[in-house]
């Protein structure tokens, strides 16, 4: 998959809305358990952010994989999110993906 976007402000795989952890969990209920946060927090994903400009070298074709355990979206087939565009992102408590689509939605 390629189409991912993360907003999520403290990540140490977040470069400039991408993600490089190469693969990702999402547990049941569609919260990112592969984010682990930096070291000095925002303030760093902040300068990570403008040292990560699309024009420098950043691929922006990189291949992800989503392993996904949220049974009841229509986008987990056999554990692999198959959408073709994924947000993940701040949620109140966690980091959390904001594609997760019941069927019938």
């Amino acid at each position: 998959m390629k189409g991912l976007r993360c907003t999520t402000c403290n990540c140490e795989f977040n470069r400039a809305c991408h993600c490089n952890a190469g693969v990702i969990k999402v547990s049941k209920n569609g919260v990112c358990e592969t984010k682990q946060k930096r070291r000095y927090g925002i303030i760093q994903q902040n300068s990570v952010n403008i040292e990560a400009a699309k024009d420098f070298d950043y691929d922006d074709g990189k291949e992800l994989l989503i392993q996904c355990d949220c049974g009841e979206c229509i986008f987990n087939k056999n554990r692999i999110c198959t959408g073709s565009i994924v947000n993940m992102g701040d949620g109140l408590m966690k980091t959390k993906c904001f594609s997760k689509a019941k069927s019938g939605n």
